[in-house]
């Protein structure tokens, strides 16, 4: 599954199709050559579309073989649209088209991941790949312990630097029960997985009530930004409410993002008053201010923590940036993933295009795109350096862990514990990361877990933070994204 780029809920078809008529009554035929020598200055717009067009009927006319007019049709479109550079703005094919449509119903067949593409090249002349966003939980890709930030740098052998993200979409899903390979790149470790694709149903909101030493904490994961998420998040709150709760952590942890109604209808439900998220494109139209309404779904002085990492995108970094900008909630984790454009998607016939139609701005006025949210507290997930994931992978071909499950398959935390040290001995990983991969491997066919208590040490530091005495100043503390904006700039 790709990465959800925040279309607008609603949907138009361009005059484009006025276009192409017009194209398909002009038979003029030219010679290329010279209408360039014509030119005694650069074209304009208008003279660039009438060449466009002479240029489609000499190919219709004169090529050695009869082409089809519909593949140069698409052709053109897509040579356009590659031409802006925006790895958002993309031609849909019929295929492509239909999944991105399915991507708000929650439901597919696949492998279960979001991808991005990837728009920054670690290297000069590095081709760009398709990069994993994150896993979907209890998906084939979950199974087989896909991390954020892997790059997928071949498809059934296909490399994928040359794949727009819809195509590469497109190309990873397929019937329920069919076969797909995927070649996966994690720092300089390369490795492959044939998945068997699977139905792949996405819950908008998990949740759950964490009890503590000091009373209980309302946790809600938003996985899904549809429009089913408001609705659900309504409930959980009224429910949570009715047990008297009063802190709540929200995790956008591993969230691509999604619709923009969708982020803005549940935002307003912790706002009473001002601006969520502003967008701003050259069209006036898309300049709009989206505010809050004075009703809440839980009152102001209720606390509340945020939870983000690399893979917090899109419409979830709209959230992130309206908790932060109006001091509702304090953000715990790591850096967002940076994308602060709008799309919209315009249908021509059973194929269409994506387009950038505007940039999003938090309530402070930033647009985070390529830059990402930094959180108030930063809390950096434990991860390995490219040594320590070749041991881990030496790990995982001996077999070691799969050899002890056969004979413990439900181990302890101490029995865990105790494995694990065994394993360092032989292997230069922390013990810590081998306790997880234990647990994780004796899990691996069990649903995911809610939360994670053991291991998530982001989730452990919101749990003592918005449970200090500390929380209210550090939260009035907090800065916005443009006083961080403004303080970086005076340096």
């Amino acid at each position: 599954m790709k990465h959800t780029d925040i279309p607008h809920a609603r949907g138009r078809i361009l005059p484009l199709i006025a276009f192409v008529a017009a194209i398909a009554l002009s038979f003029a035929t030219v010679s290329v050559p010279e209408l360039y020598a014509q030119q005694t200055k650069p074209p304009d717009a208008k003279q660039y579309s009438q060449l466009l067009q002479n240029i489609y009927q000499f190919i219709l006319q004169n090529y050695v073989d009869e082409p089809d007019p519909t593949k140069l049709y698409e052709g053109a479109v897509k040579g356009m649209l590659d031409s802006l550079g925006d790895p958002y703005s993309t031609f849909l094919d019929p295929e492509m088209m239909s999944d991105l449509m399915s991507d708000t119903t929650g439901t597919y067949a696949g492998v279960g991941l979001y991808i991005s593409k990837q728009t920054t090249a670690p290297t000069e002349n590095a081709p760009l790949y398709i990069e994993v966003v994150s896993p979907i939980e209890d998906t084939p890709a979950w199974k087989e312990g896909v991390l954020p930030g892997d790059l997928i740098t071949k498809i059934d052998g296909e490399d994928t630097s040359t794949l727009s993200v819809d195509k590469a979409s497109a190309k990873i899903r397929g019937e329920t029960g069919t076969k797909v390979t995927l070649t996966f790149k994690r720092g300089s470790y390369e490795f492959e997985v044939t998945f068997t694709r699977s139905k792949i149903e996405i819950p908008a909101i998990k949740n759950a009530v964490i009890p503590t030493a000091q009373g209980k904490i309302g946790y809600i994961r938003i996985i899904e930004w549809n429009p089913n998420t408001e609705p659900k998040m309504k409930t959980v709150l009224k429910d949570m409410k009715a047990q008297n709760i009063d802190k709540f952590i929200v995790d956008v942890r591993s969230n691509p993002g999604g619709l923009l109604d969708s982020v803005v209808d549940v935002s307003d439900l912790f706002l009473s008053s001002g601006v969520i998220v502003s967008t701003k494109g050259r069209d006036i139209s898309e300049n709009y201010e989206y505010k809050a309404k004075p009703d809440l779904a839980i009152p102001l002085t209720d606390r509340m923590i945020v939870l983000t990492d690399q893979g917090s995108a899109s419409a979830s970094e709209i959230f992130s940036g309206a908790m932060k900008d109006t001091k509702r909630a304090l953000l715990l984790g790591e850096k967002t993933y940076g994308k602060g454009s709008v799309q919209q998607i315009f249908p021509i016939n059973d194929a269409g295009f994506k387009l950038t139609m505007a940039r999003y701005y938090t309530p402070s006025g930033v647009n985070i795109d390529k830059v990402g949210i930094q959180p108030d507290i930063v809390v950096p997930e434990p991860t390995l350096n490219d040594k320590e994931l070749a041991e881990v992978q030496r790990l995982y071909d001996a077999g070691d862990i799969a050899r002890y499950l056969q004979s413990t398959p439900q181990p302890s935390p101490e029995q865990r514990k105790t494995f694990a040290a065994d394993l360092a001995k032989k292997y230069n990983v922390p013990e810590l990361i081998l306790e997880k991969l234990v647990r994780d491997e004796a899990e691996r066919s069990q649903p995911a877990r809610v939360y994670d208590l053991e291991y998530d040490v982001q989730l452990q530091k919101a749990l003592d933070l918005i449970q200090s005495l500390d929380f209210d100043k550090d939260l009035r503390d907090a800065k916005t994204l443009a006083q961080i904006r403004q303080t970086a700039k005076a340096k």
